[in-house]
């Protein structure tokens, strides 16, 4: 799970009725019709923020770290999850700026 802070956009220390107010303002965004995937993640960051246990903790100690490899994928956008070698070596082949040339060296004087 992100911050559920960040996945609301919300202080810290917003007080109850601003996390319900982000709440709904986020459902309005991503209904679950429409966005199921959002939808759980505002779902999760919400009920994260309601605990009270849960946010001081999100607080004090941050989000938990990943369980499993395949959770950090989900947190890349798609159209970034695969960069294939291809994309690299354009970016090698491409030519660069000019080179400055250097002056010689010699001895110091």
């Amino acid at each position: 799970m992100l911050n559920p802070f960040t996945t609301l956009n919300i202080e810290e220390n917003a007080d109850d009725e601003a996390v319900r107010a982000a709440y709904v303002r986020a459902i309005k965004q991503s209904p679950p019709d429409r966005d199921p995937d959002g939808f759980c993640r505002i779902r999760d960051a919400y009920e994260a923020i309601r605990d009270t246990e849960k946010r001081l903790a999100f607080r004090l100690f941050g989000p938990p770290p990943l369980p499993q490899l395949e959770d950090v994928g989900a947190l890349i956008p798609d159209e970034r999850q695969h960069v294939g070698p291809a994309l690299w070596l354009n970016i090698l082949r491409e030519p660069r700026g000019p080179q400055v040339p250097r002056p010689p060296r010699g001895p110091h004087k």
